[in-house]
C-alpha cells in the first residue's frame, strides 16, 4: 500500500460547510499544511471532495525521508531531528513509504510547510497549469516547501 500526501493549498474563504470539515478530518486546517494518508477508499472520497483546495499524490521515500528531517516531529511534540540519528529517519521513512502509518512508528503525520522557494507560478489552477489536484510532482513540490 502507497502513502499519499496531502498539502492544503488555499485558504478557508468562502468554502462549503462539507468542504471544511472534509478539511478538518484530514487535519488540514491551517494553509500549506502537509498530511501523509494510506490510499485507501474513504481517504480517496475526501480527496474527491477537496480536491479544488489541496494538492495531492503518492510519494517516494526520499520525499518522506526530507520531510521528516527537516519538519518531522514524534507524537509527543519533540523536533524528529533532534531526537533520532539520521540512520534512524532513513528507516522510519522506508516503513512510512512502504505503507505503514505514521502514527505507528511514532511520528506525528501533519507537518507544517512553508510557501515554495521560487513561487508556485500560478497556484489557483488545476493540473498541468497549477498545483491542485492530482499531482505526480508532489515529492518535488514537497522538497521545495519543507
Amino acid at each position: 500500500m502507497a502513502i499519499t500526501a496531502i498539502i492544503r493549498m488555499k485558504g478557508s474563504f468562502s468554502l462549503a460547510p462539507w468542504v471544511i470539515t472534509t478539511l478538518t478530518s484530514l487535519r488540514l486546517s491551517k494553509l500549506y499544511s502537509c498530511t501523509l494518508v494510506p490510499e485507501t477508499p474513504s481517504y480517496k472520497g475526501m480527496l474527491q471532495a477537496c480536491k479544488d483546495m489541496v494538492a495531492y499524490g503518492t510519494v517516494e521515500k526520499e520525499a518522506v525521508e526530507y520531510l521528516l528531517t527537516k519538519r518531522g516531529k514524534t507524537t509527543d511534540g519533540r523536533m524528529l531531528s533532534e531526537v533520532k540519528k539520521p540512520e534512524e529517519i532513513k528507516k522510519l521513512a522506508e516503513a512510512i513509504a512502504s505503507g505503514k502509518a505514521p502514527s505507528e512508528v511514532g511520528v506525528d503525520s501533519l507537518f507544517a510547510l512553508s510557501p515554495p522557494r521560487g513561487g508556485f507560478g500560478t497556484r489557483k489552477a488545476q493540473l498541468p497549469f497549477g498545483p491542485l489536484g492530482k499531482n505526480p510532482g508532489v515529492g518535488k513540490l514537497i522538497m521545495l516547501m519543507a
